[in-house]
C-alpha cells in the first residue's frame, strides 16, 4: 500500500486530471484517502450549518420531532459522523456489487480501493460543486436564494460524483464502464436514502 495522500492533495489531483486522479486512488487502495476527503466535506458542511443556525435560519422541513428551528444546529453537530456513515454505506453497496461483477482474484477483492474511490468521488464534487456554491450564494444573495440557485449546480455535482465513481471503480475492479456506473449509482442512491432524511 502506498502512502496515503492528504485531502488537499486529492482535491488538487482531481482538479488537474480526474481520470488519472481516480486511477491513482484506485491503485493505492487506501480507505484513509476516502475518509480524509469525506472529513473535509463534513467539516465544511457542519461549519456552514452552524453559521445558518447562528444567523437564525431554518430549512423548510426539519427533522421530525425536533422542529425546523434547531435543525441546522443538529446538522452542524452530526455532519461529520453522518457523512462518514454515508460513506461506509454507499461504499459498502458499491463494493458488494463491484466485487460480484469483477474477475475472481482481481483488485475487486480490496474493499479499501472501493472506499477510497467512493469517498473521493463523493466528497470532491459535493464540496466544490455543492457546498462551496451554497456558501457563495448565501453571502452574495442571501439565504432565500440558495434553494433556487442549487437547481443549477446540484445536478452538476451529482453527475460528477457518478463520473468520478465510475472512473475509479472501473480501475479498482477492472470493470466495464457500464458495470462500474451501475455499482457507483447503487452506492450513491443507497447513501442518499439515509442522507436525505437528515441533510438540508
Amino acid at each position: 500500500m502506498s502512502d496515503s495522500r492528504p485531502a488537499w492533495s486529492l482535491f488538487l489531483d482531481v482538479l488537474r486530471g480526474p481520470r488519472s486522479a481516480m486511477a491513482g486512488v484506485a491503485a493505492r487502495a487506501d480507505a484513509r484517502e476516502g475518509r480524509a476527503a469525506m472529513l473535509v466535506l463534513g467539516v465544511l458542511h457542519g461549519a456552514f450549518s452552524l453559521l445558518l443556525f447562528l444567523s437564525g435560519h431554518a430549512p423548510r422541513f426539519g427533522l421530525p420531532g425536533l422542529g425546523r428551528e434547531r435543525h441546522y444546529l443538529v446538522q452542524a453537530i452530526l455532519a461529520v459522523p453522518l457523512y462518514l456513515v454515508l460513506w461506509r454505506i454507499g461504499g459498502g453497496v458499491a463494493y458488494a456489487l463491484a466485487r460480484r461483477a469483477s474477475a475472481p482474484g482481481g483488485e475487486g477483492g480490496r474493499e479499501g480501493a472501493t472506499l477510497a474511490v467512493f469517498g473521493v468521488a463523493y466528497a470532491v464534487p459535493m464540496t466544490l460543486l455543492f457546498i462551496v456554491p451554497d456558501i457563495a450564494v448565501y453571502f452574495a444573495l442571501g439565504f432565500s436564494a440558495i434553494g433556487k440557485a442549487m437547481r443549477y449546480y446540484a445536478p452538476l455535482a451529482a453527475v460528477f460524483c457518478l463520473v468520478l465513481g465510475t472512473m475509479g471503480l472501473s480501475r479498482a475492479h477492472h470493470l466495464r464502464t457500464r458495470t462500474a456506473l451501475l455499482a457507483a449509482l447503487a452506492g450513491f442512491v443507497a447513501q442518499a436514502l439515509l442522507g436525505a432524511f437528515f441533510l438540508r
